[in-house]
């Protein structure tokens, strides 16, 4: 999926579903949520605490290869966006993303 199919799912989903924005919060509500999306930019120990939350909770995760603010703009914020948690996609088909997504797994 490139960056524009990505950027029109995203706004479709902040506009009409239920997600929350920013590391922080993410990771204090991974409960229930559908998919985790998260930069490839922001600093590594803070990625790996996010990526093992995710496993924990059993959410699946998908990369994005771009800044924190690049991530915002998708989401038709003016402001940096490191991660968004999708907990409801209201009328927006997240069979695309989760299809990319990296789902979580125990080896």
């Amino acid at each position: 999926m490139n960056k524009r199919e990505l950027g029109q799912l995203l706004s479709k989903i902040v506009k009409s579903g239920k997600c929350i924005l920013g590391l922080r919060e993410v990771q204090k509500s991974l409960r229930g949520s559908k998919i985790v999306i998260y930069s490839t930019k922001i600093p590594q120990d803070k990625l790996k605490q996010l990526i093992e939350a995710c496993k924990a909770a059993n959410v699946p995760t998908l990369a994005f290869d771009g800044t924190s603010f690049e991530l915002g703009n998708l989401c038709g914020k003016r402001f940096r966006v490191s991660a968004l948690a999708v907990k409801a996609a209201g009328d927006v088909d997240l069979t695309p993303l989760l299809n990319e997504a990296v789902q979580p797994s125990y080896a």
